[in-house]
């Protein structure tokens, strides 16, 4: 749980100087049933100010902290990216995370703490601040430990970026 406050306590105290954005998601882990495991998540990340933007993309680096009612754990960094869908406001979200995962009580058990998790969404942007985005994602061992069982969430997500 120390490991959880600090990535907390990292990700909401990031000003608006340092630009980038903030998600906030709700949805429901072990979506596919992969074991019967399902609990609600909490998905909560910071996106850095893009290092690399195109007429259509933006890659950032990325910070996550996930937590379920199952009090499993996920904390991971790596890569995100956006695909604007031509001259709409809608837009492709994904990313890829290496991270450390503690199992819960009755979470679901992925054998082993490295985990790497990839992530894609579908999302609408509100305005120049505020979008919405349903997204899957698969958080694995990559095959590093076996059994490699895997496990899905889907999450609807609040993007606040700080521009």
């Amino acid at each position: 749980m120390q490991y959880l406050t600090s990535a907390l306590f990292f990700m909401f105290s990031t000003s608006a100087a340092f630009s980038g954005e903030v998600v906030l998601g709700l949805g429901v882990d072990d979506v596919l049933k992969h074991t019967e495991t399902s609990a609600t998540a909490f998905v909560a990340e910071y996106h850095s100010s893009p290092f690399f933007e195109g007429s259509r993309t933006a890659y950032s680096f990325a910070v996550a902290a996930q937590f379920d009612s199952d009090q499993d754990v996920f904390l991971g960094a790596g890569l995100s990216a956006q695909w604007n869908v031509k001259d709409s406001p809608w837009f492709i979200e994904g990313s890829f995370m290496p991270g450390l995962y503690t199992k819960g009580t009755d979470g679901t058990p992925l054998n082993g703490k490295v985990q790497f998790r990839t992530l894609i969404g579908l999302g609408y942007e509100l305005n120049d601040t505020s979008r919405v985005s349903l997204a899957l994602d698969h958080k694995s061992n990559a095959r590093l430990k076996s059994p490699n069982p895997g496990s899905e969430t889907l999450v609807i997500r609040y993007h606040h970026s700080f521009r």
